[in-house]
């Protein structure tokens, strides 16, 4: 019995350190931190993606707002949209959208009128297309912190470079630009939200049918800016005509008007 205790007390030793060391360096960047913001911010640079991450975009982007203090956000993944602060990204969708809506429901200054600029993709209603949700598990944090890999990559980083691994972040000068990064300068996030560079293209799967009940969510979040008296102001880019296109534009432009909104297409230039 003492030896099956003692054995059982070095696996939960050994895991503790593990995830100790995986959870000071990071390696992934699972874990948010707003001191390589900060740094960026304070000195007028770039804000590298390898820093914060997909699984980190949403509490990026909530950050960055905390700190803007704009009366004017988008949410556009493209960037295209450069008006205020885009709170899109990569891989947003419906339920980005209505978990950021609500954000800032509570974090913005209380009577302060929001102008909010919505980009819909008709690429958010594909039922083919996943969309990440962006909503992390304890078991998944608990999973990364323990695993294997992890340790390897944090380990890996530790003999590459000590200051990125447990400072997390450098500030350089490639082509003449600041960027705040771990390792790869670009792409890189601008202080309004948007994108230096572009992220690698992932295929868009083929039209599988409407996604019928993504609409709930961006009624939800439209509901909540009228709620809180917010000018919000439809867009999307123009596609080909096509059956899905037609279902798409009649549903968005009365899925607005239901709330007192339009929404239109337009061809946005970067």
């Amino acid at each position: 019995m003492r030896r099956a205790l003692f054995l059982a007390g070095i696996v939960v030793a050994v895991g503790a350190a593990v995830a100790i060391v995986n959870r000071i360096v990071d390696p992934k960047d699972a874990f948010y931190s707003g001191a390589p913001l900060t740094a960026a911010l304070e000195s007028n640079c770039l804000l590298a993606d390898d820093v914060v991450h997909a699984g980190s975009y949403p509490e990026f982007k909530r950050d960055l707002f905390r700190r803007r203090h704009v009366a004017t956000v988008a949410f556009d993944s493209k960037g295209l949209t450069r008006r205020g602060v885009n709170m899109g990204f990569p891989g947003f969708g419906p339920v980005p959208l209505l978990d950021t809506m609500r954000f800032l429901a509570r974090a913005a200054p209380k009577g302060n009128r929001l102008t909010v600029y919505v980009v819909t993709d008709l690429s958010w209603f594909n039922s083919q297309v996943r969309l990440d949700a962006f909503h992390k598990s304890f078991a998944s944090r608990l999973g990364y912190l323990l695993s294997p890999w992890t340790l390897k990559s944090s380990l890996d980083l530790m003999r590459r470079s000590r200051t990125l691994a447990f400072k997390g972040w450098q500030r350089e000068r490639p082509g003449g630009s600041c960027v705040v990064d771990r390792g790869s300068p670009y792409p890189a996030w601008r202080a309004n939200g948007t994108l230096a560079g572009a992220l690698p293209e992932v295929g868009s799967p083929p039209w599988r049918g409407f996604a019928w009940k993504r609409l709930s969510s961006v009624d939800a979040a439209l509901g909540i800016a009228q709620a809180q008296n917010w000018l919000v102001v439809g867009l999307s880019e123009p596609r080909e005509l096509s059956p899905q296109w037609d279902t798409y534009k009649r549903e968005l432009s009365a899925l607005f008007a239901r709330h007192g909104y339009r929404w239109r297409v337009r061809r946005m230039q970067p």
